[in-house]
């Protein structure tokens, strides 16, 4: 792929900073002259990489130009079920607790979140004991200006330092910016978990690619102007909202919404 992506690291995240080592000594990313904070950017054909000093919650955009951003992170949860997940930044809230603005989402790039989730699929022997998950739209940052995904390791130190799941991780990133990713059909995803394997499975057997997905439990603050953002924040143009019907509170409202937004509904 020709497109210019960015990974970014963050010296503070533990599963960030391997992550970061491992792309550098296992891919040939090169040091270049350029430099991000103080520190040198590396490069392989059209990938960059830099590392920050800061929480990638509360990066503001760099002063750089590519067609998308992909955050290497640590991933927590009071479960600590080892998981590798992805999700692209967003707030559905007045409340912005962990970075961005409220009632912000970030921009997003359906058909990257979907390759990397297929190329993960493809390598799960590697990883058996970790799930394989995308995660609702939730904190920031949200005012980038180019498409933001993070993909994360988690949900413990002990998944953070794990070999197995850092490799698997970088391979499937690799993978992922190196392909040819395009989807035939573009969505948003409302309902449902924060945690969807209905969506996962979605957008790994099928040919519909998810940008923004809002969970049931934020559907209370779905209104024209969040909508508006699902659907316009996307650089692929979204035709469809998948909706996971069982999972949504409020159905007719819902339904309403996105009809007058012009999107084809498919309930599953």
């Amino acid at each position: 792929m020709t497109d210019h992506i960015i990974l970014v690291s963050s010296n503070q995240d533990i599963a960030s900073r391997n992550m970061a080592q491992h792309l550098i000594e296992t891919y040939s990313f090169k040091e270049t002259n350029q430099r991000f904070e103080g520190t040198p950017i590396y490069k392989k054909d059209r990938i960059s990489l830099i590392k920050t000093s800061k929480e990638l919650l509360l990066l503001d955009e760099p002063s750089l130009d590519p067609v998308a951003y992909i955050f290497l992170s640590c991933h927590k949860s009071e479960s600590g079920i080892p998981s590798l997940t992805a999700h692209f930044p967003g707030n559905f809230s007045k409340v912005a607790s962990f970075g961005g603005v409220p009632t912000e989402l970030a921009y997003t790039y359906p058909s990257i979140h979907r390759e990397y989730l297929k190329q993960l699929k493809q390598l799960k022997n590697n990883v058996r004991r970790y799930s394989i998950v995308t995660e609702a739209m939730h904190h920031g940052p949200t005012s980038f200006s180019k498409p933001l995904l993070f993909v994360e390791i988690g949900s413990s130190e002990e998944n953070w330092q794990d070999s197995a799941a850092i490799e698997t991780v970088c391979e499937a990133i690799m993978n992922t910016v190196e392909s040819e990713y395009s989807s035939d059909k573009i969505a948003i995803g409302l309902g449902g978990t924060h945690y969807s394997e209905k969506f996962t499975n979605l957008i790994t057997e099928s040919n519909y690619a998810l940008g923004a997905i809002m969970p049931k439990y934020a559907l209370p603050n779905l209104d024209k102007f969040i909508l508006n953002q699902m659907i316009i924040k996307s650089i692929e143009k979204v035709s469809y909202a998948i909706l996971d019907w069982k999972g949504i509170k409020g159905r007719e409202r819902v339904k309403s919404l996105v009809e007058e937004a012009g999107l084809e509904i498919i309930k599953f």
